[in-house]
């Protein structure tokens, strides 16, 4: 079997900047079909399909989500992607930054014929600061 490091290497690299600037706007959420697999679940947040992840994204149109990559581990043999990241919640019209937080997230991909890659399952792991997930989970209004 040949090796596909690179091309889930490059696949990531392309949908953090995506997903930042186009996964929560409605008018443009769907160019992340490229990214997301139909059955994309994210099993710790409840979300079962792509279609609810896109509703999550762009219900809190005032905060942008900014993704910034510190480190990927890839294992292509068990199709799986680890990312250090840092998160961003910046106010969309100011461009202030609201909250700055660490996450750990692990990306479970589908690849069919080594081109077509997919993220089917997204698990994250946030910063244990309560004061911090307190304020993101007000700022993304989640489970309001």
């Amino acid at each position: 079997m040949e090796s596909i490091y690179d091309e889930i290497k490059h696949f990531m690299e392309e949908y953090f900047p995506a997903y930042s600037q186009y996964g929560q706007v409605k008018e443009t959420h769907h160019l992340m079909d490229k990214f997301y697999a139909p059955e994309l679940s994210f099993p710790y947040d409840g979300v079962t399909s792509r279609e609810q992840w896109y509703e999550r994204c762009v219900n809190h149109p005032d905060v942008q989500d900014k993704l910034t990559v510190k480190h990927l581990y890839i294992d292509e043999k068990q199709k799986e992607v680890g990312a250090l990241l840092r998160t961003q919640a910046i106010e969309r019209t100011t461009n202030k930054v609201l909250l700055e937080l660490d996450m750990n997230v692990l990306y479970n991909l589908k690849i069919v014929d080594d081109k077509d890659i997919k993220i089917t399952t997204v698990r994250v792991f946030l910063e244990s600061n309560p004061r911090k997930v307190n304020k993101l989970t007000q700022l993304y209004k989640i489970g309001m």
